[in-house]
């Protein structure tokens, strides 16, 4: 009885990222920098933070509202060797969680993996862009995941449809359900993939 309690126990709390109430959340990579910004739909008075910088509270790698009513936007900007940012090579990588609770982790936080690519693309010429001063981010990538840290598939996509990457230096990513409103202003986004088969058998016929 006792390993089917524990079983069902961990199964009520595992607790998995949510989009909802967030309206955008943006990635800019510097040359030696991640810069995010966060909208939400509703004013915010949570807290946002990599992971592993919640017991320190302190900046640049935790955030929160000025106003005590909250705020639509938050942004959060620090150094590539700052926050617990993970290196391989050129590639640089953190977890950013969104908690609605000063305090704690509910149901319905948020966390984005984020990734910095710095990995030169074959064609590019090796000498032109030796100038580490002024070297460009060619993939930014933003990924939904859980914001439990006792969560195993930490950093990972929760589905397919999570995961927005971009061959610039910025990305974007937006919930499906704000997608429409975005598309308006001529934005590319993912879709699910019934989506983009749909359209794409639509366009076939």
């Amino acid at each position: 009885f006792t390993e089917i309690w524990e079983q069902d126990l961990s199964d009520t709390f595992k607790i998995e990222g949510s989009d909802q109430g967030i309206q955008k959340v943006n990635l800019k990579c510097g040359s030696d920098s991640m810069h995010v910004v966060l909208e939400t739909e509703k004013p915010f008075t949570g807290v946002m933070y990599t992971r592993g910088s919640f017991y320190k509270q302190t900046a640049p790698c935790f955030v929160k509202p000025t106003s005590s009513s909250g705020e639509k936007s938050l942004e959060m900007s620090f150094a590539l060797d700052q926050c617990q940012t993970v290196k391989d090579g050129e590639l640089y990588s953190n977890i950013v969680v969104i908690q609605n609770d000063p305090e704690l982790i509910t149901p319905g936080d948020s966390a984005f993996s984020l990734e910095c690519d710095f990995r030169q693309p074959r064609n590019l010429d090796v000498e032109a862009s030796m100038q580490t001063r002024d070297r460009i981010a060619y993939g930014s990538k933003i990924t939904l995941t859980s914001p439990d840290p006792s969560s195993k598939d930490s950093g990972k996509s929760l589905h397919s449809t999570t995961t927005v990457s971009n061959d610039t230096n910025t990305v974007s990513y937006i919930p499906k359900n704000n997608q429409k409103q975005e598309d308006e202003d001529n934005s590319i986004h993912l879709g699910t993939v019934e989506d983009v088969t749909h359209i794409y058998t639509r366009e076939e016929l």
